[in-house]
Order: structure tokens, then sequence, then C-alpha cells
């Protein structure tokens, strides 16, 4: 499953995520700026911005934001939204609202999270 594969509600549910694990802190790393531009460039640019504005208002509540992704229910999507979420979260040092956050989506979502250890050389 590719990100122009999913529903609008899922594209925007990504998008918010990615809000969530990378803006969130207020300090971008050049390496979090390269998985945003990776997204962008998935999605498309105007797209992108059309989502992250509408997450902007739609989701300024964590609360409503935890409501509106239970409803993301395809399990493709989940992973596909998750793992991408988890990938731009772990481009930087996780801050532990942000982990939280995610911990909890794993468990609404039901997506078993494991990090493979990078092999030795």
């Amino acid at each position: 499953m590719t990100l122009q594969e999913l529903t609008r509600d899922e594209q925007l549910a990504l998008v918010a995520l990615s809000e969530v694990t990378v803006v969130s802190n207020r300090t971008v790393t050049d390496t979090e700026v390269a998985e945003l531009d990776s997204l962008v460039h998935e999605l498309g640019e105007d797209l992108f911005h059309e989502l992250a504005e509408q997450a902007e208002i739609r989701f300024a509540d964590r609360q409503v934001l935890k409501a509106f992704l239970k409803g993301i229910t395809r399990p493709e999507a989940r992973e596909l939204i998750y793992g991408t979420a988890l990938t731009e979260a772990l481009a930087d040092t996780l801050p532990h609202e942000e982990s939280q956050f995610l911990d909890w989506l794993a468990t609404e979502w039901g997506i078993p999270v494991q990090i493979d250890e990078a092999s030795p050389n």
C-alpha cells in the first residue's frame, strides 16, 4: 500500500500525526525535515499543505484527534500511517509526550511495535 492509496481521512490522519510527532516539539532537526519532505513529495505539495491546514483547524485538541484516529479502521492503512509517523518520530529523540501518544495509538489500533536494531558492521 502507498500513501496515494490511503483515503482522504487516512491521509488527514497521517498528516495530523506528522504534526504531532515532528512539529509539536517546536524544534525540527534536519533529519525530521528530510522525513517531512519525503512525505510532502509522496502526497504532493498542494495536498499536503491542504491536509496540514485542515489538521491544524480540526485537531487543535489531542482528544479530538484521538477520536478521529479511532475511526481509521483499515488494518493496512493503520500500519502504513503508524509506521510513517513512527519513522518521523524516530528521526530525533522522541519526547515523552510524543512517545505516550504513539504508544496510545499502537494500542488503540492493535499494532504490534517492533523496532529492528541496526545490524553491526
